[in-house]
């Protein structure tokens, strides 16, 4: 949990915020020299029949950036939806994450873009967690 000090208030927090995915298993990590390099975090929306997931928390140590990580992660990730979606007789439809829209989530867009989602809408600054900087909502279609 070390990884989460500058963006949550305390270990405590950063606990309670991914437990519940780690209950749920909505959580694919990567690993490396056994140090943890990466992570995606997910939850279904709605009920089952509706197919929609939300990528909620994607991230890749700097250093191990453009090497695949990514990539894998979120291949994993999308297999264990389609498998969650499975287990409750639906089927996995469409999954959605907001990004940042400045230059310093270009290399997360490309990644997100090359792996089929697509912006379906431009969120204006301040209207969900960043007050400075517009965001994008992607949206893969399965």
């Amino acid at each position: 949990m070390d990884a989460y000090e500058t963006v949550f208030s305390s270990r405590r927090e950063a606990e309670a915020f991914y437990g519940g995915f780690l209950e749920n298993g909505w959580i694919s990590a990567a690993w490396k020299d056994s140090g943890l390099v990466g992570v995606l975090t997910w939850m279904p929306r709605e009920a089952a029949k509706h197919g929609l997931a939300e990528i909620i928390d994607f991230w890749v140590k700097a250093e191990e950036r453009r090497k695949g990580v990514g990539g894998r992660l979120l291949d994993h990730a999308i297999a264990k939806m389609r498998q969650y979606y499975q287990d409750f007789n639906s089927k996995l439809r469409r999954v959605m994450l907001f990004t940042g829209a400045s230059k310093r989530y270009l290399a997360a867009r490309k990644l997100y873009e090359k792996k089929g989602f697509q912006i379906s809408a431009t969120i204006p600054p301040d209207r969900l967690d960043n007050p400075r900087y517009k965001e994008f909502l992607y949206v893969l279609q399965i």
